[in-house]
């Protein structure tokens, strides 16, 4: 049985688009993308659409990295090298990091995501109420929870994924975000460069590692079978 991206076509699919187009520097037509049932089937419409300049010979990832030390090499002492870990760039917040890649660097930075807490605390502005009030407890009780919830939700700041551990890697996810970009610069963008780069956007509307991600792939999680 094929994997599957998990998409369940409430609007998750529009917003995967989107961020390809954003990454390519494209449009791809609803009417092509009507019929693509797998991964592979909306790389081929993206693939049909790459720029074709045998000339540019660049490396996009080695572009970001480079773009990336000139903006925060000066903020750290420790010099920034692909196997530097993150946490090198002490007392700089995610956030902070992602607004410098965007307005600094003119770069895609990678999607923050919430962390636990954040989940937890998000869960507990819908399920305190609630529970207070099924186990009779007053309205104002229960807005006041429901506030609490709030004000602690926001005291918990976004992340990047985890699995951008090192300099290196967020040159990758930026390189794969900005890939569009970088080609007008002059990076190499042929049908490798680009499944790679189209892996790192998936990777982040999926459960699937980048690794798991197939042409094969089915962009919709399968509806259950009747018995």
């Amino acid at each position: 049985m094929d994997s599957s991206l998990g998409l369940s076509g409430d609007g998750d699919d529009v917003d995967l688009i989107h961020d390809i187009e954003q990454a390519f520097g494209l449009t791809l037509p609803d009417s092509e993308l009507r019929n693509c049932l797998t991964v592979g089937d909306v790389f081929a419409q993206v693939a049909a659409r790459l720029p074709a300049d045998p000339s540019a010979t660049r490396c996009g990832t080695a572009m970001a990295f480079y773009q990336l030390r000139r903006a925060f090499q000066p903020r750290v002492r420790t010099r920034l090298r692909p196997e530097t870990p993150l946490s090198a760039l002490k007392g700089m917040q995610d956030a902070t990091l992602h607004r410098i890649i965007a307005e600094q660097c003119n770069l895609s930075p990678p999607a923050l995501c919430m962390s636990l807490w954040g989940c937890i605390a998000l869960a507990m502005m819908f399920a305190m109420p609630v529970s207070i009030l099924v186990m009779g407890g007053g309205q104002w009780i229960a807005l006041s929870s429901a506030f609490l919830a709030v004000c602690v939700y926001r005291q918990i700041p976004l992340a990047l994924p985890e699995r951008i551990a090192t300099f290196g890697d967020l040159a990758r996810e930026v390189s794969a975000r900005s890939i569009g970009m970088l080609s007008d610069q002059g990076a190499r963008l042929g049908v490798k460069e680009a499944w790679d780069a189209f892996r790192f956007i998936l990777a982040d509307h999926t459960a699937l590692s980048k690794a798991a991600i197939a042409p094969e792939t089915l962009i919709y999680q399968p509806k259950p079978s009747k018995p």
